[in-house]
Parts: structure tokens; sequence; C-alpha cells
């Protein structure tokens, strides 16, 4: 437990201060954090060395430096030439199977394109929503199920996480993006619990694929790169599903 006291301060630290100062710093972080989700999804689903999943590394440095920079860019045009690269990868390498493909493409969508979703905010105040709904749930669901939580929601998938505690969760999202609209964002509150409650539901789907996928290739963690928290992808599972729905619903609800 202390562990993964520390570390949540220590890490809840550097990404708040990253995402403060936004910028070149905040791109790279994201940059980082994607790459090192890439490496656990790599290292956990493939069981022999996947060659054409390589070729994420790269579209992920591609497309997120030009974001850093502020180059536009056709995210089609980006997907394409990978389909492409990854075609030819597939061809030339006789080793490769088409589950190699396939599982390289949902590295691409999975990992690169839900996390490219955090550059997209015009500005970082909004953003901030993102890491109130998923930690903010995660928190509460926690806390919630822990003491209450008697119906389990899915016991094959995850056998802690109960019905209760994802009703605690999104409600404690939904108080705290409203508390944060209140003194910072100043916008209609009834949007505001709309996105939370929506955001909220989805962390609990992005928490449950993540488990699937471990469950599935027999392993606990992703990695122990996160003392008491597991890997990226543990701690970011949740994330990795809030940030586009967000974005959306603020663009289409608040913009």
């Amino acid at each position: 437990m202390k562990k993964r006291v520390i570390t949540g301060v220590v890490g809840g630290f550097y990404i708040g201060l990253a995402t403060y100062i936004g910028g070149m710093l905040f791109g790279i972080t994201i940059l980082g954090i994607s790459l090192l989700a890439l490496f656990e999804l790599d290292k956990s689903v493939n069981d022999k060395k996947n060659i054409v999943f390589k070729t994420n590394y790269l579209t992920a440095i591609m497309i997120f430096f030009l974001m850093i920079m502020g180059i536009g860019f056709d995210l089609f045009m980006v997907i394409t030439i990978h389909t492409i690269v990854t075609g030819i990868v597939f061809v030339v390498h006789n080793d490769t199977k088409f589950k190699d493909l396939a599982v390289s493409f949902f590295g691409l969508t999975y990992i690169i394109l839900l996390f490219y979703h955090a550059l997209l905010f015009s500005d970082y105040i909004h953003f901030w929503l993102v890491y109130i709904i998923t930690f903010g749930s995660d928190s509460f669901a926690y806390i919630v199920g822990s003491n209450f939580g008697k119906h389990k929601l899915s016991p094959k998938l995850s056998p802690k996480k109960s019905v209760e505690g994802v009703v605690g969760g999104l409600i404690g999202a939904c108080v705290i993006a409203l508390i944060f609209n209140y003194y910072v964002l100043k916008e209609s509150n009834t949007l505001i619990a709309m996105i939370a409650i929506i955001g909220s539901g989805v962390s609990v789907l992005g928490d449950l694929l993540a488990s699937k996928i471990k469950r599935e290739f027999g392993i606990k963690d992703y990695s122990n790169i996160l003392p008491g928290h597991g890997g990226i992808l543990d701690r970011f599972d949740s994330f990795l599903m809030v940030a586009p729905i967000t974005y959306y619903l603020v663009m289409a609800l608040l913009f």
C-alpha cells in the first residue's frame, strides 16, 4: 500500500505539472506513456517476436511529433501509410501470421489513436475533466466497493469490481466534476454532469476491456513499471476510453 500511495502521489504530481505547463512537455509525456503502453501490450499478447507490431512505435512517434510541433497532417493518410507498411512487412516476412497483423492494428487503434485524443483538446482546462472522471471514478469506486460492494459486476473479468462500486464511482466523479465546474469552468452544470456520467460509464468499459485481455493471456499485470499499480496499461486503461469520449462530448456540448 505504501508503494502504491508514493507512486500515485509522485506520478500524479508529474502528470498534473505536465498538464499545467502544457505544450511540448505535455506532448512528450503523452508520447512516452503511449510508447510504454505499446511495449506492455506487445510483451503481453505476442507469444513470439511480432515484427509487424514494431511499426506501431514509428507511427506513434510520427503522429505525436507532428502534433507536438504543431504541424498539420491528415490522420487518415497516416493510418493508410501505416496499413500499407504493415501489409508489406506481412508479405515479405514469412514468419509473420495474420494474427500478428491483427494484433498490430489493434495496437494502433487501442493505444495510439485513443491516447492521441489527449492532444486534441483546444485548451488544457477542459482536459482536466479527463483526469477528474478517470481517477475520480476509480477512487470512489474503490472506496465504495470495498466498504459496501455486495453485487459483483463481472466476476470472471474483475472479481473485485461491484455494482455498488460503479455507482459510487459515477456519483463521485460527477460531484468532483461539478465542483471543478463551479470554481473553474463556469459551464452548464447539467452538461458537465452529463459528461461526467457518460465518461464514468465508459471508464468501466476501459477497465473491463484491459482485464479481459489480461485474463485471455494469463497475466496479472501488464508490467511492474509503476510500483503498487502494475503497468501503464493497468493505470491508464480507463483513461484510454475516457479521453476520446470526453473530447467529443466537450466539443459537441460546450463549444
